[in-house]
């Protein structure tokens, strides 16, 4: 045997040895369970991640929503029938201003979603007098008010909106199929 077929076959049967690591042994089998290990924590490790995602826009879109609802309230202290049932309202209109300030957060215009109450507070505690109802377009009075003793200066206006977030992350959306509600309101004393 030449000198340089000796070196080739001790390399290779070396290289088949339990104690080099790569051809079986104690070794080898470390290096597969390491492996299975790696792939197992990042499974966990991208959920994680996902939820910290999830949990992020989640919050992004209350702050756009509590921004959307001061806005319309807002509005609404100064211009207080300004109302619109329309699907797009102007921006000239208490549910158009929401809209424009609600940032990503898409606000449908309706009743369940998006709702104008005005409160008597000359009690000193808050009593409903009356709300707008986009269904009807028009303002409904609770007992004992009409609009025109409901929707006066010093009256409390407050804007509310519901709105549901669907979750990313599969986990959590099997938890909570239809998403998670999240509201905001605002309120303000009507000055005009």
């Amino acid at each position: 045997m030449r000198p340089l077929e000796r070196l080739l076959c001790s390399a290779f049967a070396e290289a088949g040895s339990p104690r080099s690591g790569r051809g079986g042994g104690e070794a080898g089998r470390q290096g597969g369970q390491a492996l299975v290990e790696l792939a197992l924590a990042s499974v966990v490790l991208l959920l994680l991640l996902m939820a910290i995602v999830d949990f992020g826009l989640l919050f992004s879109d209350k702050l756009a929503m509590s921004n959307a609802a001061r806005g319309g309230a807002r509005w609404a202290s100064k211009h207080p029938t300004s109302w619109s049932s329309a699907t797009t309202p102007d921006s000239n209109t208490i549910e158009g201003q929401v809209q424009a300030a609600g940032g990503v957060v898409s606000v449908p215009n309706d009743d369940s979603h998006l709702t104008v109450a005005y409160y008597d507070v000359t009690s000193g505690t808050p009593v409903l007098c009356g709300s707008y109802r986009a269904a009807s377009s028009s303002f409904v009075a609770a007992t004992g008010y009409t609009q025109s003793t409901c929707v006066i200066p010093g009256t409390m206006v407050q804007v509310t909106i519901t709105y549901t977030y669907p979750l990313l992350t599969p986990v959590l959306s099997s938890l909570y199929p239809g998403g998670v509600t999240v509201n905001a309101s605002a309120a303000f004393v009507e000055e005009t």
